[in-house]
């Protein structure tokens, strides 16, 4: 097998057969030009400059220079360990600019780190260690994210429409990462991914049943994010991001019966002193500026020596909270204010934050498309509901 990279698929309309009367998704012709080949490969980044990384094979494997030619003959179980050697990576007594770990037979699986994956590893060198990079083939990664992101005990219409937006969110990415040294990462900043461990018989039937399926926008890909839960409606790009995209569309959610639906954080104002150091005690927390659905784009924190304004994307993150549908209250007041001025005594002990939902908001609603499906919805009209102005395509070459 050539450890070559492959280059982007094309991308041909699906049969009409399978339109199922929806009307509102419409199978589309999506060229992009470059050549078909035999298989989709993503490279998603696992290990990323750590200075050590644990590998090995289930089968007996080849270690592969960058040209793939064959440096040496390893052992299936074998623990191995790559490390960086200057401006190249070493592993098994063999060093390169750039090294491919490959297992001999179709069935034998990589282990990187904490857990096993399809395909093979390629190795390079970081900026301060080795970057550890998966090689798989489109649709067995699909399958884990299915897993990784939603688990596998959704109905299986919901498991489709998670299939079909990861599968796009993949090489939308992947079109625009050619001078990365991987096209995906494999945490929360991206779309998780957790291998063999993640995978199931039903999210590698959700992934087989729409195998090739992206959404597109005007003959493009999309970035089709999604998240947990939209707490009632999700919300448009433009309000979370600043980016405003035809098809990441403020939408109702059915997300009513999701655990994260509603829910309560309680934040020291110690906590909130360390976001917004400088202004002294927090006194009071504003929501300058709201979505019309409810989440905080701006945030004032109000504080006994000035204030300072704070993006709600920065507020959760900083906080550590669910969502930014949000809304704030004082509570309790300071032991060190409550026996001064009334005016010192204004500084709450904590702050009470009412919230819905789990995630940005913008996209699909993983709680909300799984609701749709036990109402006997399609993933095809899931996926409409929830990416406004798109359509359906299948990739070739998958």
């Amino acid at each position: 097998m050539s450890v070559a990279l492959f280059s982007s698929p094309v991308v041909s309309p699906l049969p009409s057969a399978w339109l199922r009367g929806i009307g509102l998704l419409v199978w589309a012709w999506l060229c992009l030009a470059f050549p078909v080949q035999a298989r989709v490969l993503l490279r998603v980044g696992i290990a990323v400059n750590k200075p050590q990384v644990r590998l090995g094979s289930s089968a007996p494997a080849r270690l592969l220079n960058a040209q793939g030619q064959p440096l040496a003959e390893v052992p299936a179980m074998q623990p191995l360990q790559a490390s960086r050697i200057g401006s190249a990576v070493s592993l098994a007594g063999q060093q390169g600019e750039r090294l491919y770990l490959q297992p001999t037979t179709p069935d034998g699986l990589v282990f990187i780190d904490q857990n096993w994956y399809r395909g093979w590893v390629e190795l390079i060198p970081g900026e301060s260690g080795v970057i550890a990079i998966n090689q798989v083939g489109l649709e067995d990664y699909v399958s884990s994210v299915v897993g990784s992101e939603m688990g596998h005990r959704f109905p299986m219409e919901a498991l489709k429409a998670q299939a079909v937006a990861s599968r796009t969110y993949a090489l939308y990415h992947r079109s625009r990462r050619s001078q990365q040294p991987f096209d995906l990462g494999n945490g929360v900043d991206w779309q998780v991914y957790k291998g063999v461990a993640a995978e199931s018989n039903r999210t590698q039937a959700a992934a087989r049943e729409t195998a090739g399926q992206v959404l597109i926008h005007q003959g493009q890909l999309i970035n089709a994010v999604f998240h947990s839960s939209g707490g009632g409606h999700t919300d448009d790009a433009g309000n979370v991001w600043l980016e405003s995209r035809p098809y990441l569309q403020g939408v109702p959610d059915f997300d009513h019966h999701s655990p994260v639906f509603s829910w309560t954080a309680t934040i020291p104002a110690q906590q909130l002193q360390q976001l917004a150091g400088g202004i002294g005690a927090i006194r009071s927390i504003e929501i300058l500026r709201s979505s019309p659905w409810g989440r905080a784009i701006t945030l004032r924190l109000v504080g006994s020596q000035g204030s300072k304004d704070v993006s709600g994307s920065e507020f959760r993150r900083a906080l550590g909270l669910r969502s930014t549908m949000i809304a704030i209250s004082p509570r309790g007041e300071t032991a060190t204010t409550a026996s001064l001025t009334p005016v010192a005594a204004a500084s709450p002990a904590f702050f009470e934050i009412q919230g819905r939902g789990y995630g940005h908001g913008v996209g699909m609603s993983q709680w909300g498309a799984a609701a749709l499906a036990s109402q006997n919805y399609s993933y095809q009209q899931i996926l409409s509901h929830y990416y406004r102005n798109t359509r359906l395509a299948v990739v070739e070459g998958r």
